[in-house]
Formats: C-alpha cells, structure tokens, sequence
C-alpha cells in the first residue's frame, strides 16, 4: 500500500503518502490507493476532519518522471483514463463533507503542490518548498493547479509562479496566502491534528455545510450566496445540533453576550 489510513477516536483521520524513496510522487498506483483511502473516509460519519501529509521528506514530488517515460507506449486513450482517475483526487477533496487539513512537511511540486491547494487549510514546514515544474517537462499544469493557484494568489502571482517555474519558500507561500501557519518540522504534524480535532469537533451538519458554501463562494455571486446561506440557516436554526449549542451557552454563564 502506498497511502496509509489512521483513525482517531476525536473524529480525525490521517492520510500519509508513503511512497518515501520517491518523494511520494504521484504514480498510478499510490493515486488508485489514495482515492480508495478517500473513499474510506467519505462514508464514514464519525470523521470530522483529515490531515494529508507525505512520508519521509517530502509531501508529494509531483507526477512519477520514471513512471511517464515506462508509459510511452501507452495509447492516447490509455493515458487519458488514468488522468481522469487521477483527477478524481481533487474532485474527492473539494467535494467530501470532511475539512482537510494539508501538513506539507517537504517539497509540494506540481500535482503535489495542486493537492495542498485544494485541502481547506494548510500547514506547512519551514523546509518545505513549493513549485509547478510542467513547463520545463513540456506539459500544462493538471490536478487543477491553474485554477487553485489564480483563485489563491491572483492571476498575476499565478502566472509569475508558473511562467518562471519559480520555486517558493515556506514564507513567501504564506505571504501571498497559499498556507496559513509555518511549524517546525517536530510540531507540524501535531498542529495540524490539534487543528483537525478542533474543526471535528464542529456540529457535523453545520461543518458539512460551510465547508459547501466557502467552496460555492469560490465562482457563486454575492446574491446567490446571500439566497443560500438563508436557505441552509434557516434549517440549521431549527436543528437540534443548535437547540443543544445555544443551551451549553446559556449554561456556561455566557448567556449575557451575543453568541455571534
């Protein structure tokens, strides 16, 4: 197996990359093992929240270079399937109730660095370095990185990043917003599981459904997001996950200050 599976009794999972000796690169066979770890966790209730991250030292290195070149004698059509099998994976993400939560604890290149950039929040090491590396390979960006990358940064950021196959540190991601906290390598992984428990711990109906409306806020106008935010609230607000919030916080002795 090259993904591994853990979960915990605080409503997270873990899913490692653990294709250490090649950075985790993206192979067929580490993707067709992801997906079914997605799976796995898409069904299950009692996840929360998840935490992505690599074995070794590394995230994910990208597409397996090795793996391309024994898979030239493949057909068009060949090539095209297992694309489409691999861009399930983003899919999943954006797309499962569950809030992911990336800890890049190495190099995030190109599918790799798309990954980071569709789970909801990511964590990321001081080491790790994050870059596209399609151009020089005579290929486009996959994996979805040309839209997760202009939505994040902006067109102009996107297109440096891209045009000049630049590579950037830890710091400059956070600055122009791709990761939202810098850990040393020893509290990374803890961080990103101390903040997954958090977002678990959410009332489930209510997680699932923000985690919707920030990703349709993503291409939804104004107008349409003010229609559905009413829609969901107004059947959120008669819940009992809600009856249950409002009275722990009347009972904590908090009742005196507007819960919002």
């Amino acid at each position: 197996m090259f993904v591994t599976l853990d979960r915990f009794d605080t409503g997270v999972a873990v899913v490692t990359l653990n294709r250490p000796e090649r950075m985790n690169a993206l192979s067929v066979d580490l993707a067709g093992d992801l997906l079914k770890s997605l799976d796995a966790i898409a069904i299950d209730p009692a996840i929360g929240a998840v935490v992505l991250t690599g074995a070794g030292r590394g995230f994910c290195a990208g597409g397996d270079v090795k793996e391309m070149e024994l898979n030239r004698d493949k057909t068009l059509a060949q090539r095209q399937a297992e694309l489409a099998m691999m861009h399930r994976i983003p899919e999943r993400i954006a797309g499962m109730p569950q809030v992911f939560v990336a800890a890049v604890n190495g190099v995030a290149y190109g599918a790799g660095f798309a990954i980071v950039l569709t789970c909801d929040i990511a964590f990321t090491s001081q080491g790790a370095r994050f870059g596209t590396a399609f151009l020089k390979q005579g290929l486009v960006s996959d994996f979805g990185l040309s839209y997760q990358l202009t939505r994040l940064a902006g067109p102009a950021a996107a297109r440096r990043v891209i045009f000049l196959d630049q590579v950037l540190s830890a710091q400059e991601a956070i600055s122009i917003g791709l990761v939202s906290e810098i850990h040393s390598d020893e509290a990374l992984k803890p961080a990103a599981i101390a903040a997954a428990e958090k977002i678990a711990r959410w009332p489930g109906e209510a997680r699932q459904e923000m985690k919707t409306l920030l990703r349709r806020a993503e291409t939804a106008t104004h107008r349409e997001m003010l229609d559905r935010e009413a829609e969901v609230q107004g059947r959120l607000i008669v819940s009992e996950d809600h009856a249950k919030a409002v009275d722990a916080f009347n009972a904590s002795g908090s009742g005196n200050r507007n819960m919002e």
